[in-house]
């Protein structure tokens, strides 16, 4: 697997899918157990069609950023308090290192679309 491929995967499964997820679960969820969720749903409900929308792009930058730094980690350009050792990151069948530059692919195809 190339850097590129990993990334095109991850913003599918993980920003794009998780976001159709939370989109799903607060359109179609009128009760709720979690303590995190039944503050939210109220507040998702009373909100109008725009703001829902502005809601659902925050969430989607939050991810975005999350990702981008777990990346930054893995990559080694973002610091992280405790990991003083570089990681490798390859697949089985390959053991070419896929991790220098996951971040930038990953701002790059954000920034593309």
């Amino acid at each position: 697997m190339n850097p590129l491929t990993l990334i095109k995967i991850l913003d599918r499964d993980v920003i794009e899918g998780n976001l159709e997820l939370y989109k799903n679960l607060l359109d179609t969820t009128n009760e709720a157990k979690d303590p995190v969720w039944k503050g939210i749903l109220p507040i998702y409900i009373n909100f109008s069609k725009d703001e829902k929308e502005v809601f659902l792009k925050f969430l989607r930058i939050v991810e975005i950023n999350t990702l981008s730094h777990v990346l930054g980690i893995l990559d080694g350009a973002t610091y992280a308090e405790g990991i003083e050792e570089d990681f490798v990151l390859t697949t089985e069948s390959d053991n070419e290192k896929i991790n220098e530059n996951l971040q930038d692919l990953f701002l790059e195809l954000i920034e593309e679309k």
